[in-house]
């Protein structure tokens, strides 16, 4: 290559940096500028997505009503109709729910994941049963743990729960009802609303419960007794800054009962028939969300 080309080559590659220069700069200013306003948009999106504790726990208690009604085989060929009624008693109850992943994952996919555990009791009860004239020591207890999925979208969370309860009814002996326990695998839907952030929150439930032990029922009244139970919760509650929660809690459960097949000697039970279980609560239940 010759003197005039070499100059040639040079003087193009200095005009070609010299206009590359420029641009880089225009896009290295534009970058700068863009920072901040990326940060502050980041910042927005995450000072408003969900702020979902990851665990809640509360107790406390209320009032709570429970009437059994029964359609029994009286021994002899015909039917007779039994009642159980509590009255309203005072009954403990307790709420717990997990979200394991609400603090160590972004994807609102991966917070939705909630473990969740209710029970409740009523011990030391006094029932006399219609017709009867004396009075029953009772007790009354009922479990149930769920798992299942709650995605958030913004103020809502929507989705279901699955999982296995019991409810137990221990009384002395008598001519109307027998003790019983009964076991249930539940599923159902679930949503909630945040009202006012954080301060009021609505949220309601409902299920399909599929008892699969009737336990002393189906001793006394067929070994080949089934159900079908449903129930439905409505709360309104809140949590503060500081973390203390607070909420009142409705809930009806219902069973439907069918008696056949042969039964155990247990004294003046009939053999087969129906029945129907209704309970219904009210509970303000206080405590302390993470």
């Amino acid at each position: 290559m010759g003197m005039p080309e070499k100059v040639r080559v040079c003087v193009f590659a200095m005009l070609f940096l010299g206009a590359a220069a420029p641009l880089s700069l225009r896009a290295q200013d534009r970058a700068d500028r863009d920072a901040p306003r990326s940060t502050e948009v980041a910042a927005t999106l995450q000072g408003g997505a969900p702020k979902l504790p990851v665990l809640v726990l509360l107790v406390g208690g209320g009032a709570r009503f429970r009437n059994i009604r029964l359609e029994v085989g009286d021994g002899s060929g015909g039917t007779e109709q039994r009642t159980f009624d509590t009255g309203a008693y005072f009954a403990f109850g307790w709420h717990v729910l997990v979200r394991p992943m609400a603090r160590r994952a972004a994807r609102p996919s991966v917070q939705a994941i909630v473990f969740q555990i209710d029970g409740g009791s009523g011990i030391g009860l006094n029932v006399e049963p219609v017709g009867t004239g004396i009075s029953l020591q009772t007790n009354i207890w009922g479990l149930l743990g769920q798992f299942g999925y709650l995605y958030p979208i913004d103020r809502l969370q929507v989705g279901g729960l699955v999982g296995v309860g019991g409810d137990v009814l221990r009384i002395d002996l008598n001519s109307v009802l027998p003790s019983s326990s009964i076991v249930y695998a539940r599923l159902g839907p679930a949503v909630a609303y945040d009202i006012m952030p954080s301060f009021l929150f609505f949220r309601a439930d409902f299920g399909l419960r599929i008892p699969f032990v009737l336990g002393q029922l189906a001793d006394a009244f067929g070994s080949e007794s089934s159900g079908i139970g449903l129930d439905a919760a409505a709360t309104l509650g809140g949590r503060l800054n500081g973390g203390f929660t607070y909420a009142l809690r409705f809930v009806w459960e219902y069973y439907r009962l069918r008696f056949s097949g042969s039964t155990m000697s247990v004294p003046a039970m009939g053999d087969g028939g129906n029945g129907k279980d209704n309970a219904l609560s009210l509970q303000l239940l206080l405590g302390w969300s993470l």
